[in-house]
């Protein structure tokens, strides 16, 4: 428990500014909507001369920016994308730290399994993207009703904004077996940021070559806004394929870490 309690005091700081980060982003591109509800149509015009597929990535079809939760569902992929970054950096940091900083005498010493120590990490990595989704959710539907004074029914808002969870715990766990398989990780940042953007842009090739497969390989795929804005609702064979990966993460960063040698000062 002691473990847990440093994990999330160490983590308060790094939450607050990732969580100021998020909600600004989404209200800068919401306070657009201000601007565009009047001029609809021709903001309409304009996004349908683009490409069917240009226009899955943004999550835009041509018949939703005109609504709320459809300019809603373009704005939050970039908070889903910053938010993707920010669990990949949790999941990877927590457990390379005691490499980086050499804690293994720590470990060593004390009377605690290392099964243990990878379960309260992750638990403190979980209770942030909790903490994290409910202060979005929140603020997400604040914004909505500050700029607009339509109707929505709220089951596909938190449909859409639930995105937001699914992605950051499948980055986090992701993150988790990735800094268990590298021997030491110096800079966190690079490794989150390119493996969030290497799954983004193989699902813009899948918008692109609307290949079947290649939706298997991407998370944002799995739970692509296009499709959650216009049935509210996740695939459920996504969903399945979601736990199951999610599963093999975790076990794999229980197996190797637990035999792994840390070093020590």
């Amino acid at each position: 428990m002691n473990i847990l309690k440093q994990e999330l005091k160490m983590g308060r700081k790094s939450l607050m500014v990732w969580g100021v980060s998020l909600v600004g982003t989404l209200g800068l591109f919401m306070a657009m909507y201000l601007v565009i509800r009047d001029q609809v149509a021709d903001f309409q015009k304009v996004f349908e001369a683009f490409p069917p597929e240009f226009r899955k990535a943004l999550g835009i079809t041509t018949t939703n920016l005109g609504e709320v939760l459809g300019y809603f569902s373009f704005a939050f992929l970039y908070v889903l994308l910053a938010g993707s970054v920010q669990a990949m950096n949790l999941g990877v940091s927590v457990l390379s730290a005691e490499v980086r900083d050499k804690t293994g005498d720590f470990l060593y010493v004390k009377p605690v399994k290392r099964s243990k120590v990878i379960t309260m990490k992750m638990l403190a990595v979980f209770i942030q993207i909790i903490i994290m989704n409910v202060v979005m959710i929140a603020s997400s539907y604040i914004i909505i009703k500050l700029v607009s004074d339509q109707s929505f029914v709220f089951k596909n808002f938190l449909a859409m904004a639930g995105t937001l969870f699914m992605l950051q715990t499948f980055f986090a766990f992701l993150g988790l077996a990735v800094s268990v398989f590298l021997r030491r990780i110096r800079t966190v940042l690079p490794i989150s940021m390119g493996v969030v953007f290497m799954f983004y842009i193989i699902y813009l090739l899948n918008q692109t070559l609307d290949d079947a497969k290649l939706a298997w390989l991407s998370p944002f795929g799995y739970f692509d806004l296009s499709y959650v804005s216009e049935h509210f609702a996740y695939q459920g064979k996504f969903v399945v394929a979601w736990f199951v990966l999610n599963a093999v993460f975790i076990f794999f960063t229980y197996k190797i870490f637990s035999k792994k040698d840390l070093p020590s000062i």
